[in-house]
């Protein structure tokens, strides 16, 4: 499903990757592993198109996408910070990813996915009326809704309490097993991925 095959990535001649290989079988949740400032999150970004590659290859499902821009990759991302439009409801923000779709395909996959993620009575908020965790989830929402091949969880944790953290772990476990999606989680809490993911890499 996604072959990371030998990338490198730095700035001028300070490598940030070098020669990072990594194979993730469909419906596999793999978590990344390292200390600060080893490229966990970079390698997120270059998956997605957000960062390009100095070399190697990003193929996903059989297909090079190392030069395909982001919104062709078929790529779902949950950011650190959430990453939700501070202007925009709830609703509008899970919408945003999926607005050149016809009005009644748009409905069927927001009420699938608000449903699976148990966020309707949130819809006519905006982010700063939410709790971390509600946050945590129409983030997530946002990234499901367009379809994606590969779903990249960036820290998504770190903002949260230890309580909160628990309890979404879990969730988010159950909603993955359920979608059945490619999931690479990024964490620098071990105790993340090991109740999230099949198995970890460490860089």
């Amino acid at each position: 499903m996604l072959k990371v095959d030998n990338i490198s990535f730095g700035y001028d001649q300070n490598l940030i990757i070098n020669n990072f290989h990594l194979d993730v079988k469909k419906g596999e949740c793999i978590g990344i592993k390292g200390n600060s400032g080893t490229g966990k999150s970079t390698i997120l970004r270059l998956i997605a198109g957000l960062e390009k590659t100095m070399s190697g290859k990003i193929i996903i499902d059989g297909k090079d996408v190392t030069d395909t821009p982001t919104f062709n990759r078929n790529v779902g991302y949950v950011f650190q910070s959430f990453g939700l439009f501070p202007h925009l409801s709830v609703k509008n923000n899970i919408l945003f990813g999926i607005k050149h779709l016809p009005k009644n395909e748009r409905q069927k996959k927001l009420k699938n996915v608000v449903k699976m993620l148990e966020i309707d009575k949130y819809l006519d908020r905006f982010p700063h009326e939410l709790s971390g965790g509600q946050k945590q989830r129409v983030a997530i929402a946002r990234s499901l809704v367009i379809d994606p091949k590969i779903l990249l969880l960036d820290e998504p944790f770190s903002s949260l309490d230890s309580e909160i953290k628990e309890k979404i772990r879990v969730e988010i476990k159950t909603i993955l097993n359920k979608v059945g999606i490619t999931t690479i989680l990024v964490t620098h809490d071990i105790q993340d991925s090991n109740v999230i993911c099949d198995r970890i890499v460490e860089i």
